[in-house]
């Protein structure tokens, strides 16, 4: 069991949770400002708290959870990673719009925030591991990310 716990997954898995985190805490400090404090509309204070929070949130896990340096590849790494953001705002859009409806108060509003995005945590850690930060080593398992960009396939 600890070693199933020190595994290079897991380890991601945990500084994975802790940029969501991180991201968790921008978005929800940035909906609360607009929405409570400014008195936008609750869709519109989302999407300005989703969008402040992927910023982080995306540089965190980048640097950190999986280590890349260098350029950052825009179809390779940028487009993948803001699309997955897109769904789960659209979830959370969705979960933001009812809640003021119904509910109203800004505890409904967070509450309906976390729950559209949490529904896409594990999905987006796969895809980003599994798949989105992993296809260039594939490709080229010897040559290093930043030198093996202009050979990788320009979609993921």
């Amino acid at each position: 069991m600890q070693s199933l716990l020190r595994s290079p997954t897991a380890m991601k898995l945990m500084k994975y949770s802790a940029a969501s985190t991180g991201g968790v805490v921008v978005g929800l400090l940035t909906l609360n400002l607009f929405y409570t404090v400014l008195g936008w509309p609750a869709l519109l204070a989302n999407l300005a708290s989703v969008t402040l929070g992927c910023i982080p949130n995306y540089t965190i896990n980048r640097y950190w959870t999986w280590q890349k340096s260098g350029a950052n590849r825009f179809w390779g790494e940028i487009v993948p990673f803001w699309v997955m953001a897109a769904l789960g705002a659209l979830l959370s859009f969705a979960a933001v719009a009812y809640a003021e409806d119904r509910w109203g108060t800004a505890l409904a509003i967070n509450l309906a925030q976390l729950s559209g995005f949490g529904v896409l945590w594990i999905a987006k850690f796969l895809v980003l591991d599994k798949l989105m930060w992993k296809v260039v080593q594939d490709f080229q398992p010897d040559v290093e990310v930043d030198e093996a960009e202009a050979v990788a396939p320009p979609a993921l």
